[in-house]
């Protein structure tokens, strides 16, 4: 069975994106005031009155992440768009998406009463393999025997 390298890529950033919007539909933020266990927040808990900053960068990731999805989802569909357009454009959005994720990670050091979960840490790795995995699709050269 052969998949074409433009499969592969918007296959493989539809996956990952789906992977990170499952991670920020579980609790990302735990806000640790005066509570003993604090109180954990989704990812896309956007107004619940905290921090603006922590809020935009998580409007700003998950909204890069469904423009990668959109953008896969229209390539697959596409038929003038070749696999080296749609990984360079992948490698530009997940690069775009590590940058928030990273933001978001950074979240305890902007606000000292936030504490990121777990799943933000995946959502960050899951940024950081669709941007290794785009890179090597550019790069890998198939070789027919």
């Amino acid at each position: 069975m052969f998949i074409s390298k433009k499969k592969l890529a918007c296959f493989s950033s539809i996956l990952l994106a789906i992977i990170v919007f499952a991670l920020f539909g579980t609790p990302c933020y735990r806000y640790s005031s005066s509570l003993v266990g604090g109180v954990y927040y989704l990812g896309y808990d956007f107004g619940f009155g905290g921090n603006i900053v922590i809020e935009a960068f998580n409007a700003t990731l998950v909204s890069l992440i469904g423009v990668i999805l959109a953008f896969n989802l229209l390539s697959i569909f596409i038929k003038n768009l070749d696999e080296n357009k749609i990984t360079i454009v992948n490698i530009v959005l997940w690069t775009l998406a590590l940058i928030f994720a990273i933001c978001c990670m950074f979240v305890k050091h902007i606000n000292v009463n936030y504490n990121p979960t777990n799943s933000i840490t995946f959502s960050l790795l899951s940024t950081i393999i669709g941007l290794v995995f785009s890179i090597f699709l550019l790069v890998y050269k198939h070789e027919e025997d």
